[in-house]
């Protein structure tokens, strides 16, 4: 079975979509830890929200790599 020129476009933006997605999801943890880490030396109160933050995009990159 072959495939035509539309439906590999697609697959290409599928598969640039879903790395674009992952890599936010990592960025987004990473800056929530160095956030959370620079709330708690300055003894702000919001470290929590930075790891909840953290936690989410995380758990949602887990989930999303994890699913079968």
């Amino acid at each position: 079975m072959q495939t035509t020129n539309q439906e590999t476009e697609l697959r290409q933006k599928a598969t640039a979509t879903a790395g674009m997605v992952y890599f936010g999801s990592i960025v987004t943890g990473f800056l929530g830890i160095v956030g959370a880490l620079i709330a708690m030396t300055e003894n702000l109160g919001a470290g929590g929200i930075y790891l909840l933050a953290s936690a989410f995009a995380f758990g949602l990159l887990a989930n999303a790599l994890f699913r079968h």
